[in-house]
């Protein structure tokens, strides 16, 4: 490639200088940088200056009379960005679409002022008093809250992306569809405060205390919500997909309808919570609380539920396809009509539950606690259940073709109209059991299990053998 005269270098980064200086000219002067928008060029006289009180009253009468009267060139927007306002009394004034980029109002008493509109991009408001304030659709990005009471005020549409909200007040505020995406809200208190709609992806809220909140159809996704504080929130359709909440307190709150795909509820606290119909898949619930949850038709295909307390949980039509189970407790559950094809776990509990036409083929639930439980018209096609325990079951026209009960313990359970077809019940105890009308059994089926003289038995089958020791002990 052959080089440029240096003569006609020099006429391009001329032309190049030229046309630079000519974009920025006609920049609008109160627009921020694309690129930092919280430090925009600031033509204020009164820039990084302290303002005296009287001049300060001054210039927040002439910005009243600009907004009544903006057509009178001799009223004036306040331009007060960069201004040194630390400790300002400005309660009670009408401060909308005022500039304040950058504004230093730190523990200014802004107690029922308006800034609905204002500009405060990058402006430093920690320990700022905005209780009764109105703040709808201001601009906050980058604003530095810290602290700062914002009991009761209003910011519906407010802009307050990487804004730092640590230890921030909001108790009872109202932010309808708000913006918060990267905001810092570490310890923040949102006790009832209505956040209905609003956007806090990837936002920090660990140790928040969101009691009573509304945040229904909000978006969480990313957020971080480590022990934070949700009791009896609204997250009706909120999205929570990879939000972390582990040890989180959730206890009765809505998730109805919510999104937490792959969401990390390791350890959280959700008892009596509403999950109807929520997306959990994937979600890692290992050791959290669901007793007394409502999760009827939540899908929880491939979740962590390893120790996992759902005492009398309700999961009717609940999908639990591939989920992971090991020791994990279901007392008293509600399990009707639930999905849990390809389920795995071990030591599982479903004690006392309510398991009635459950659909469970090819699961492996291997020395899993069903003893009096209800699993009348259940399907365990080809499943594992070897070693589990069935005493007291009520197993009445289950399917358990092909299914491993090896060395399982069914005493007295009832198998009235149950299919036995290929079912391998090698040294399972059948005790007591009533095999009265069971399809599919045979001679030498039977006669691998242990039976006793209280085994009702069908009629065309002999009774075997008692089990000697040996028998009972063997394992395969």
């Amino acid at each position: 490639m052959k080089r440029a005269p240096m003569t006609v270098v020099i006429v391009r980064a001329v032309l190049i200088v030229g046309l630079t200086i000519g974009f920025t000219s006609v920049t609008n002067p109160g627009e921020s940088s694309p690129t930092t928008p919280h430090t925009g060029h600031c033509s204020s006289p009164y820039k990084k200056k302290p303002i005296p009180a009287k001049v300060l009253r001054s210039l927040v009468a002439s910005h009243g009379l600009w907004l009544d009267q903006r057509y009178n060139p001799g009223h004036q927007r306040a331009d007060l960005c960069q201004a040194d306002l630390r400790q300002a009394a400005l309660a009670g004034a009408n401060l909308e679409r005022a500039q304040l980029e950058g504004a230093i109002l730190r523990q200014a008493n802004l107690y029922k002022s308006s800034l609905g509109q204002a500009s405060l991009a990058g402006a430093d408001l920690t320990r700022a008093v905005l209780e009764d304030s109105n703040l709808s659709g201001a601009d906050l990005r980058h604003a530095r809250l810290s602290g700062a009471n914002l009991v009761r005020s209003i910011g519906d549409e407010a802009a307050l992306y990487n804004a730092v909200l640590i230890a921030a007040h909001l108790r009872e505020s109202t932010f309808e569809r708000a913006h918060f995406e990267g905001a810092d809200l570490s310890s923040a208190d949102l006790t009832n405060a209505n956040f209905a709609d609003s956007y806090f992806y990837g936002a920090t809220l660990q140790r928040a205390i969101l009691s009573g909140t509304d945040l229904t159809g909000a978006d969480l996704r990313r957020t971080v919500l480590t022990k934070a504080d949700l009791h009896q929130a609204n997250l009706q359709g909120a999205l929570l997909d990879s939000a972390q909440l582990d040890h989180a307190q959730l206890v009765e709150a809505d998730l109805e309808s919510a999104y937490l795909d792959e969401a990390n509820l390791r350890e959280a606290n959700l008892r009596g919570a509403i999950l109807r119909g929520a997306d959990m898949r994937y979600a890692n619930l290992r050791k959290a609380g669901l007793h007394h949850a409502d999760l009827e038709g939540a899908i929880l295909e491939g979740a962590n539920l390893v120790k996992t307390n759902l005492q009398s949980a309700k999961l009717r039509m609940a999908i639990l396809y591939h989920a992971h189970l090991d020791e994990a407790d279901f007392r008293d559950a509600h399990l009707n009509r639930a999905v849990l094809i390809g389920a795995r776990g071990s030591h599982t509990t479903f004690t006392k539950s309510d398991l009635n036409e459950v659909y469970a083929p090819k699961a492996s639930l291997r020395r899993a606690q069903f003893n009096e439980s209800n699993l009348e018209s259940a399907n365990f096609v080809a499943a594992d259940l070897s070693g589990s325990n069935f005493n007291d079951a009520n197993l009445s026209r289950t399917n358990l073709q092909e299914a491993n009960l090896q060395d399982a313990t069914l005493v007295r359970a009832d198998l009235t109209g149950a299919r036995l077809d290929s079912a391998d019940i090698r040294r399972a105890n059948l005790g007591g059991a009533t095999l009265i009308s069971v399809t599919g059994l045979t001679q030498a089926q039977l006669d691998s299990a242990c039976v006793d003289e209280q085994t009702k038995l069908p009629p065309e089958l002999s009774r075997p053998a008692p089990c000697s020791p040996a028998k009972k002990e063997a394992r395969p």
